[in-house]
């Protein structure tokens, strides 16, 4: 997982899959994915125009997926995620997502801390600094 993209520095999310992808001989379970582009849901729609809501959203995640375990990156290919990715790994990849989304989205304006309050002091809170 050493080799990612320097483009996705402080884009991306690791994880471990529960049961892992089986390829060479072994079960591949960590794994590092980017945040989805447009051009992921475009692809994907020109690729599978006819697919599933479940086709389609495997299909993007499989071009998040910047590494999984061992696998070359030219072999990790749709079909071997559609052939051996277990349907809890694909939930994880798909709670990987949801918090990465979290983890880049901008803080709320609810929650900003050190702004004055509109609230006047009490009576009793001046009283009590003489």
């Amino acid at each position: 997982m050493s080799n990612i993209d320097k483009r996705w520095e402080g884009l991306t999310i690791d994880g471990e899959l529960a049961v892992g992808v089986y390829y060479a001989g072994s079960r591949h379970k960590t794994f590092s994915m980017r945040i989805p582009l447009a051009g992921d849901l475009i692809d994907v729609q020109s690729e599978h125009p006819e697919a599933s809501l479940h086709v389609a959203t495997m299909a993007i995640y499989h071009r998040q997926l910047l590494s999984l375990g061992d696998i070359p990156a030219e072999a990790l290919t749709f079909d071997l995620l559609r052939a051996e990715l277990a349907e809890t790994d694909l939930a994880l990849l798909g709670a990987a997502d949801e918090a990465l989304e979290k983890k880049l989205a901008p803080p709320s304006a609810a929650s900003t801390v050190g702004e004055k309050s509109n609230t006047p002091l009490s009576d009793s809170a001046i009283d009590s600094t003489k």
